[in-house]
């Protein structure tokens, strides 16, 4: 299955039915009320504005990302309307692994591709906590491509399934509106539960309490 860096979606020009470039990929947006891990639309940069292109409309992403529908057809928006936007939301942001029961910065993502209907889909697979995604967005644009992944392939690489990810929220209607929760969170010990929470900020310690059952917390907080 084909993989993609969430980085290397990030900029790519996008063609309309005809060939003509019409933007460049802006955002990456997930609905997560919907699916938590299937890309839903891509937020392009055009000269007329941020428009926001469904991922249902795009037909390949090989050598930038291609649709048939035109740019008239898109809707105006910047994607910050009960989007997850897998740029600024999630890199450079502190995660929960609950497999690894610690806190890990995001470098990047991994994005796997499938086609269904010979229609892309594209699916959030993983998240990368290690040097090679921090190597890929430092020298990206410096270095030329092929010599670039040449090095990453020399880099082990370092990630968390997607599955095994709790997200932070600090903002409690936008948590609600993306329905955050930290189910698998909560399932852990509350000793574990007390190690993870206070790697967090004091901010994002509450957010995460707050979306705990309350015999959970306590039971945390006592172990705090």
């Amino acid at each position: 299955m084909p993989t993609f860096a969430l980085t290397e979606l990030l900029g790519a020009p996008v063609f309309d039915s005809a060939g003509s470039r019409c933007g460049r990929v802006r955002e990456v947006a997930l609905v997560p009320q919907e699916d938590r891990a299937r890309v839903a639309t891509l937020i392009v940069k055009t000269g007329a504005g941020s428009r926001l292109l469904p991922f249902g409309l795009v037909t390949s992403i090989n050598g930038g990302v291609r649709t048939d529908a035109p740019p008239a057809d898109w809707a105006v928006g910047d994607g910050s309307e009960g989007m997850l936007l897998l740029a600024r939301d999630l890199l450079d942001q502190q995660v929960i692994d609950v497999f690894g029961r610690k806190v890990v910065r995001v470098n990047d993502l991994d994005l796997l591709q499938e086609i269904v209907g010979n229609r892309p889909v594209l699916k959030v697979g993983s998240v990368d906590v290690g040097p090679r995604g921090a190597v890929r967005r430092l020298l990206k644009g410096v270095v030329p491509l092929l010599a670039l992944r040449a090095l990453l392939r020399q880099i082990p690489p370092r990630s968390i399934p997607w599955e095994f990810v709790d997200l932070i929220e600090t903002d409690p209607a936008r948590r609600v509106k993306l329905k955050i929760s930290h189910e698998r969170l909560a399932k852990l010990h509350p000793a574990d539960i007390a190690d993870i929470v206070e790697d967090l900020a004091p901010d994002d310690r509450e957010a995460v309490f707050k979306t705990l059952d309350e015999d959970v917390a306590a039971e945390a907080l006592e172990e705090v």
